[in-house]
């Protein structure tokens, strides 16, 4: 059954209906993940781990940014390289400090996502002519540059060295 919240002001409409839309992708994401086997922490971490890789990453970082325990971020990252996803290595410069990436197969998982999401949002516009959702585009970016909000870009994997 969908409810529809009382709505007091055009403010509170717009923002109820922005809120819609990031349940929705929310939802797909959810969906992948729940098709994929791991846990939202699991697959969430994979993301982020494939994102900074680069200048690498440790567990105590995963530790930090999740607001989790040492203990858990451990167990977590046994599965993901139990599974194949990712590999420890010992840090060139301190070799009791392990280095985390993803693997081949880790990269494909999150491929994976990122094809899913794309093709969700793309339907989710769908709806838009493309003069429409220019237009929505550019409204947006004056909200968010009026409140001095960053804007996001999403991550170009698609480009990163493997």
């Amino acid at each position: 059954m969908i409810r529809f919240l009382t709505v007091t002001t055009k403010a509170d409409r717009i923002s109820a209906l922005i809120r819609s839309i990031g349940f929705t992708q929310r939802a797909t994401a959810d969906e992948w993940v729940r098709t994929t086997g791991l846990t939202r922490q699991q697959a969430f971490t994979l993301g982020y781990i494939e994102e900074n890789q680069d200048r690498g990453v440790i567990a105590r970082e995963l530790a930090e940014m999740s607001g989790t325990t040492a203990a858990s971020v451990t167990s977590l990252l046994q599965g993901l390289e139990e599974r194949g996803f990712i590999t420890r290595m010992p840090s060139p410069e301190d070799s009791r400090v392990k280095l985390i990436t993803v693997t081949a197969e880790g990269s494909r998982l999150i491929d994976g996502f990122d094809d899913e999401m794309t093709a969700a949002t793309v339907q989710l516009f769908a709806t838009l002519s493309a003069e429409e959702q220019d237009q929505l585009i550019g409204l947006l970016e004056r909200i968010t540059e009026s409140a001095d909000a960053p804007i996001i870009q999403p991550p170009d994997r698609k480009r990163r060295t493997r």
